[in-house]
Protein backbone atom coordinates (compact mmCIF):
# COMPACT_ATOMS: atom_id res chain seq x y z
CA UNK A 1 0.00 0.00 0.00
CA UNK A 2 3.08 2.65 0.78
CA UNK A 3 4.61 1.62 -2.59
CA UNK A 4 1.06 2.48 -4.28
CA UNK A 5 0.70 5.56 -2.44
CA UNK A 6 4.09 6.53 -3.17
CA UNK A 7 3.29 5.94 -7.22
CA UNK A 8 0.30 7.84 -7.29
CA UNK A 9 1.82 10.95 -5.30
CA UNK A 10 4.90 10.80 -8.23
CA UNK A 11 2.29 10.73 -11.00
CA UNK A 12 0.06 13.49 -9.35
CA UNK A 13 3.55 15.62 -9.03
CA UNK A 14 4.57 14.70 -12.84
CA UNK A 15 1.33 15.46 -13.83
CA UNK A 16 1.16 19.01 -12.22
CA UNK A 17 4.43 19.94 -13.73
CA UNK A 18 2.62 19.83 -17.22
CA UNK A 19 -0.32 22.41 -16.71
CA UNK A 20 0.17 25.88 -16.96
CA UNK A 21 0.07 27.88 -13.85
CA UNK A 22 -1.77 31.26 -13.11
CA UNK A 23 -0.81 33.29 -10.68
CA UNK A 24 -2.56 36.24 -9.11
CA UNK A 25 0.57 38.84 -8.54
CA UNK A 26 -0.14 41.93 -6.69
CA UNK A 27 1.90 44.30 -4.05
CA UNK A 28 1.66 43.55 -0.62
CA UNK A 29 1.13 45.42 2.14
CA UNK A 30 4.29 44.27 4.16
CA UNK A 31 6.52 47.02 1.52
CA UNK A 32 8.55 49.40 3.27
CA UNK A 33 6.79 52.58 0.52
CA UNK A 34 7.55 55.44 3.42
CA UNK A 35 10.92 57.10 1.36
CA UNK A 36 12.07 60.48 0.53
CA UNK A 37 9.43 61.82 -1.98
CA UNK A 38 6.94 61.60 1.19
CA UNK A 39 8.58 64.79 2.54
CA UNK A 40 7.68 66.71 -0.90
CA UNK A 41 4.84 68.77 -0.84
CA UNK A 42 1.73 66.84 -2.26
CA UNK A 43 1.66 66.02 -5.73
CA UNK A 44 -0.70 65.07 -8.75
CA UNK A 45 0.80 62.44 -10.71
CA UNK A 46 -1.49 60.51 -13.66
CA UNK A 47 -2.30 56.81 -13.61
CA UNK A 48 1.41 55.30 -15.28
CA UNK A 49 0.92 54.53 -18.96
CA UNK A 50 3.23 51.42 -19.32
CA UNK A 51 4.31 49.33 -21.80
CA UNK A 52 5.13 45.47 -21.73
CA UNK A 53 8.72 45.46 -23.48
CA UNK A 54 9.96 41.45 -22.36
CA UNK A 55 11.46 39.64 -25.02
CA UNK A 56 9.13 36.46 -23.61
CA UNK A 57 5.53 38.70 -22.87
CA UNK A 58 3.26 35.20 -23.07
CA UNK A 59 5.09 33.92 -19.84
CA UNK A 60 6.42 34.94 -16.62
CA UNK A 61 8.83 31.32 -15.95
CA UNK A 62 8.05 28.07 -16.72
CA UNK A 63 7.17 24.84 -14.78
CA UNK A 64 10.47 21.86 -15.07
CA UNK A 65 9.98 18.51 -14.69
CA UNK A 66 12.96 16.71 -12.08
CA UNK A 67 15.41 16.29 -15.45
CA UNK A 68 15.11 20.54 -15.86
CA UNK A 69 13.46 20.52 -18.78
CA UNK A 70 10.14 22.71 -19.34
CA UNK A 71 7.13 21.79 -19.34
CA UNK A 72 4.35 24.41 -18.93
CA UNK A 73 4.17 28.25 -18.57
CA UNK A 74 3.59 30.20 -15.62
CA UNK A 75 1.64 33.27 -16.14
CA UNK A 76 -0.18 36.06 -14.35
CA UNK A 77 -4.08 36.88 -13.76
CA UNK A 78 -3.33 39.86 -14.78
CA UNK A 79 -1.08 41.43 -17.59
CA UNK A 80 2.65 42.61 -16.00
CA UNK A 81 2.05 46.32 -17.19
CA UNK A 82 -1.22 46.36 -15.33
CA UNK A 83 0.66 44.58 -11.93
CA UNK A 84 3.59 47.23 -11.59
CA UNK A 85 1.59 50.24 -12.63
CA UNK A 86 -1.03 49.61 -9.93
CA UNK A 87 1.70 49.18 -7.54
CA UNK A 88 3.38 52.02 -8.58
CA UNK A 89 -0.14 53.81 -7.76
CA UNK A 90 -0.13 52.50 -4.13
CA UNK A 91 3.43 53.68 -3.76
CA UNK A 92 2.55 57.41 -4.59
CA UNK A 93 -0.17 57.42 -2.41
CA UNK A 94 1.88 55.82 0.45
CA UNK A 95 4.07 58.66 0.14
CA UNK A 96 1.01 61.21 0.89
CA UNK A 97 0.77 61.89 -3.30
CA UNK A 98 -2.56 61.33 -5.02
CA UNK A 99 -3.31 60.02 -8.36
CA UNK A 100 -5.70 61.38 -10.51
CA UNK A 101 -7.13 61.29 -14.10
CA UNK A 102 -7.33 64.63 -14.69
CA UNK A 103 -5.52 67.68 -13.82
CA UNK A 104 -2.49 66.20 -12.58
CA UNK A 105 0.90 67.41 -12.18
CA UNK A 106 2.85 64.90 -13.69
CA UNK A 107 2.18 61.70 -15.67
CA UNK A 108 4.63 58.51 -15.65
CA UNK A 109 5.31 56.45 -18.65
CA UNK A 110 7.56 53.74 -19.60
CA UNK A 111 7.95 49.79 -19.53
CA UNK A 112 8.40 46.67 -17.91
CA UNK A 113 11.56 45.36 -19.31
CA UNK A 114 11.45 42.15 -16.78
CA UNK A 115 9.18 40.18 -15.27
CA UNK A 116 10.30 36.14 -14.38
CA UNK A 117 10.36 33.83 -12.03
CA UNK A 118 13.17 31.19 -11.74
CA UNK A 119 13.89 28.06 -9.76
CA UNK A 120 16.96 26.65 -8.82
CA UNK A 121 16.90 23.60 -8.03
CA UNK A 122 19.92 22.25 -5.43
CA UNK A 123 20.49 18.89 -3.68
CA UNK A 124 18.54 19.59 -0.51
CA UNK A 125 17.34 22.95 -1.39
CA UNK A 126 15.08 24.79 -4.19
CA UNK A 127 15.92 28.33 -4.57
CA UNK A 128 12.97 29.94 -6.06
CA UNK A 129 13.99 33.41 -7.56
CA UNK A 130 11.91 36.53 -9.13
CA UNK A 131 13.00 39.67 -10.62
CA UNK A 132 10.97 42.64 -12.08
CA UNK A 133 12.31 45.52 -13.63
CA UNK A 134 10.41 48.48 -15.26
CA UNK A 135 11.87 51.40 -17.15
CA UNK A 136 10.17 54.75 -16.09
CA UNK A 137 9.63 58.38 -17.24
CA UNK A 138 8.23 60.91 -15.11
CA UNK A 139 7.07 64.19 -17.46
CA UNK A 140 6.13 67.61 -15.95
CA UNK A 141 2.66 68.14 -17.89
CA UNK A 142 2.19 71.70 -18.14
CA UNK A 143 5.74 71.75 -20.05
CA UNK A 144 5.54 68.31 -21.58
CA UNK A 145 9.45 67.62 -20.12
CA UNK A 146 10.97 64.70 -18.75
CA UNK A 147 12.31 66.07 -15.60
CA UNK A 148 13.23 62.31 -14.27
CA UNK A 149 14.17 59.18 -16.37
CA UNK A 150 15.55 55.89 -13.92
CA UNK A 151 15.47 51.94 -14.37
CA UNK A 152 14.13 50.60 -11.07
CA UNK A 153 14.66 46.72 -10.14
CA UNK A 154 12.87 44.72 -7.35
CA UNK A 155 14.29 40.96 -6.45
CA UNK A 156 13.46 38.49 -4.17
CA UNK A 157 14.64 34.91 -3.71
CA UNK A 158 14.29 31.96 -0.76
CA UNK A 159 15.40 28.94 -0.23
CA UNK A 160 13.07 25.98 0.73
CA UNK A 161 12.69 21.96 0.53
CA UNK A 162 9.96 22.49 -1.66
CA UNK A 163 7.11 24.95 -2.85
CA UNK A 164 4.50 25.15 -4.98
CA UNK A 165 2.02 28.25 -6.42
CA UNK A 166 2.01 29.78 -3.20
CA UNK A 167 5.49 29.89 -2.78
CA UNK A 168 5.98 31.36 -6.31
CA UNK A 169 3.12 33.95 -5.86
CA UNK A 170 4.94 35.27 -2.86
CA UNK A 171 8.38 35.75 -4.05
CA UNK A 172 7.08 37.59 -7.55
CA UNK A 173 5.16 39.91 -5.47
CA UNK A 174 8.10 40.41 -3.05
CA UNK A 175 9.66 41.41 -5.80
CA UNK A 176 7.21 44.14 -7.27
CA UNK A 177 7.73 45.64 -3.85
CA UNK A 178 11.07 45.87 -4.14
CA UNK A 179 10.74 47.70 -7.31
CA UNK A 180 8.43 49.80 -5.80
CA UNK A 181 10.93 50.36 -2.35
CA UNK A 182 13.60 51.18 -5.09
CA UNK A 183 11.29 54.06 -6.63
CA UNK A 184 10.35 55.28 -3.16
CA UNK A 185 14.20 55.41 -1.71
CA UNK A 186 15.31 57.32 -5.06
CA UNK A 187 16.58 60.25 -3.96
CA UNK A 188 17.19 61.75 -7.31
CA UNK A 189 13.97 61.01 -8.29
CA UNK A 190 12.74 62.98 -4.62
CA UNK A 191 15.32 65.63 -5.61
CA UNK A 192 13.91 65.91 -9.35
CA UNK A 193 10.07 65.70 -8.28
CA UNK A 194 10.63 68.59 -6.00
CA UNK A 195 12.48 71.32 -8.42
CA UNK A 196 8.98 70.99 -9.79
Amino acid sequence: MKKISIIVLVLLTQACAFKDAQLKIAHTEDAKLDGPISELSTLSFSSPLLEDNREDKVRIGWKKNGYGMNTADITTEQPVENIVSEAIVEGLKANGHTVAAENSDISITGSVERFWFETDVNFWTVEFLGEVTAHLSFVNKSTNQVIYDSKYTGSHSVKKGGGGEKTWRTVMSTAVNKLIEDMVFDEELAEALDSQ
